[in-house]
């Protein structure tokens, strides 16, 4: 049987594109424009991963700048301390937030305004992202962690009301990225059931549509942001979300995190698995046979009824050199024979 395809978010830059792109998150370009060129991006984007027959597709998260760099431009109660570094190359290139009063995102985080624009284009977008609220003000956590605290329930009805917007606009599958969720559980900064609660909270009163959730180590530049590699001590947070979370989109790219798949026959029966096996922070090609026996090796564990093929994380933070985006091409193109071939 050909296996299920999905993919995480962010597709890769256009260099003819890219730097009015920048413009446009830099202010220098007036929004007409801007929505312009948005919409070649993901138009784009969204032909490229039909083409290479993925089941579900994304607009390819253009909207946003850097992956988080934007939100904290949605948000009041927050002061911008530092700008992000234009040519940012490390997670301290972020800039730097901090968190004044209460927390609020009266136009809401972008998301489901791009939805709305983007599922306008040509074949539509069928998968949409949000982040979660550790994502929405990263860049305090380090010197605000207990005005966080205080703020994470109105974090949690922001990102709630974001997604309740999707669900009314029509988008079928709506993942909420929580990388900081997965590296914290695993520096033992975050319990399993703690963990639930804010993502159940994210997901309060959401009915009728995919309920995904996003797990990784981080990737930035290639760079993950944890110094534990491992994606086992995922699963209790899983079965705790056992009736939240439709799939469980998780990074399967590193070795300890392959060694470790028996784990998921842990997985709750009523939930799938999109492993993130295709490594898109590694420049190394890998080979259809590799793929397909990474695939199995999984399959075996969740079943292939209930198994997805990805990769690891999004495109967004890649280079627009020609080289670097062949590379992340000849990829897709294994995956897709992979999964098409199994």
């Amino acid at each position: 049987m050909a296996l299920r395809t999905t993919f995480p978010g962010s597709w890769w830059p256009y260099p003819d594109l890219h730097q009015d792109l920048g413009r446009y998150h830099r202010g220098e370009l007036p929004r007409e424009q801007g929505i312009a060129v948005m919409n070649q991006c993901a138009a784009r984007a969204i032909s490229e991963q039909r083409e290479f027959g993925f089941n579900e597709w994304t607009g390819g998260e253009y909207f946003a700048d850097t992956f988080v760099v934007h939100i904290p431009r949605c948000l009041t109660g927050v002061v911008i301390e530092q700008l992000p570094e234009p040519d940012g190359f490390d997670y301290d290139d972020l800039g730097r937030v901090s968190i004044v009063g209460d927390i609020d995102a009266p136009n809401g985080l972008g998301y489901a305004h791009a939805f709305k624009r983007e599922n306008t284009l040509p074949g539509g977008v069928t998968k949409a992202t949000v982040v979660s609220p550790f994502e929405m003000v990263t860049t305090a956590l380090a010197t605000h962690y207990d005005a966080f605290e205080r703020q994470l329930p109105r974090l949690c009805q922001i990102v709630n009301t974001e997604i309740r917007e999707l669900t009314q606009a029509g988008c079928a599958h709506i993942q909420l990225d929580a990388p900081v969720i997965g590296a914290w559980i695993n520096a033992e900064r975050l319990t399993s059931r703690q963990a639930a609660g804010i993502i159940s909270n994210c997901f309060e009163g959401i009915s009728g549509v995919i309920r995904g959730l996003h797990l990784c180590n981080g990737n930035n530049r290639g760079r993950p942001g944890s110094a534990v590699l491992r994606n086992a001590t995922w699963v209790p947070l899983l079965q705790e979300l056992d009736g939240v979370i439709d799939i469980a989109h998780l990074e399967a790219s590193y070795f300890s995190e392959y060694l470790e798949r028996e784990a998921f026959k842990g997985l709750p029966r009523g939930m799938q698995l999109a492993a993130g096996i295709v490594d898109e922070a590694n420049y190394w090609i890998e080979p259809v046979k590799k793929i397909k026996q990474r695939a199995a090796d999984w399959s075996r564990v969740v079943g292939e009824e209930r198994f997805w093929l990805s990769p690891s994380c999004g495109f967004g933070r890649h280079s627009t050199r020609d080289g670097d985006r062949e590379v992340l091409r000849a990829k897709m193109t294994n995956l897709a024979e992979a999964a098409a071939t199994f």
